[in-house]
C-alpha cells in the first residue's frame, strides 16, 4: 500500500497534504499516572501503597482519519458553526482568546504538524482527537501486552490514572463534542501514513502491530 516510506517525520510531514483526512497515525507513549491510589489525602499517604506501575504502563492509540496540519482555534470555530453557534471573528475572539503555549511551529514546511518546545527544543506531533471523522482506539500496554477491558489488572493500573477535566473554555462556547489537541513526543509517533506515503519510526520497525491490515482490524471490533 505505502510505495514511498520515511525514516524522517519532518520529510514525511513537509509533503503532507494538510486539511484533508485518510490518515492514519498510531502511537505509543508512557500513561500519565499518580504515585498514590486516585483520592488519596497528603495524610492517607505514608500508609497508602505506592504505585507499582510506574514507568511501566504505556498506552497504544490508532487514529483513523487523524487531523494535523490545522490550526487549533480554526477547528475549534468550524466546530460551533457544525454545532450551529455562529459567531462573528470578533465575537469569536472575544469568547476565545488566545492563549500563550509552552510550543510553536518547528518551522514553516511542516506548520501544525511538527511543534517544538520553546525553550528545550522537544518536538511533536500534533494530532486533534474529537473532530467528527476522526476515530480513536486506545490500549492499555503492560509488559508488552495488551490488557483488557474489565479485567482485574485493569481496574488496578485505573486507580492511578487521574481522571481529565475536558475543555472549560470549549464548554462555556456551548459546544457539546470537545476538540482535543494531543501531542505525543515525535519518538513516540509509531506510524503515519498518507495516501502512498508513509513514516515509520526506525524504533518500531518491527513492531507488528504497525502492519495496515492489523491497524484497520482495530477499528472493526
Amino acid at each position: 500500500m505505502y510505495k514511498t516510506k520515511f525514516t524522517d517525520i519532518k520529510e514525511f510531514a513537509a509533503q503532507l497534504k494538510k486539511g484533508t483526512f485518510g490518515i492514519y497515525c498510531a502511537t505509543m507513549t508512557e500513561k500519565k499516572m499518580n504515585k498514590y491510589p486516585n483520592g488519596t489525602t497528603a495524610a492517607l499517604r505514608k500508609t497508602a501503597q505506592e504505585n507499582p506501575y510506574m514507568g511501566k504502563v504505556f498506552t497504544f492509540s490508532v487514529y483513523q482519519n487523524a487531523a494535523t496540519g490545522l490550526n487549533y482555534y480554526t477547528i475549534v470555530k468550524a466546530e460551533c458553526k457544525r454545532e450551529g453557534i455562529d459567531f462573528t471573528d470578533d465575537e469569536f475572539k472575544a469568547a476565545f482568546p488566545y492563549e500563550e503555549t509552552y510550543c510553536e511551529n518547528a518551522d514553516d514546511s511542516v506548520k501544525n504538524v511538527i511543534m517544538e518546545h520553546k525553550t528545550n527544543g522537544q518536538e511533536y506531533l500534533r494530532l486533534y482527537k474529537g473532530r467528527k471523522p476522526t476515530k480513536v482506539v486506545h490500549f492499555t500496554i503492560y509488559n508488552g501486552e495488551i490488557v483488557e477491558e474489565g479485567s482485574d489488572l485493569m481496574r488496578d493500573i485505573m486507580r492511578y490514572v487521574p481522571k481529565s477535566n475536558g475543555s472549560k473554555k470549549q464548554e462555556s462556547l456551548g459546544i457539546t463534542n470537545i476538540v482535543e489537541v494531543k501531542q505525543p513526543k515525535i519518538e513516540n509517533v509509531m506510524f503515519i501514513g498518507q495516501g502512498e506515503k508513509a513514516y515509520i519510526n526506525p524504533r518500531f520497525a518491527n513492531c507488528s502491530l504497525l502492519d495496515i491490515e492489523t491497524l484497520d482490524k482495530f477499528f472493526k471490533k
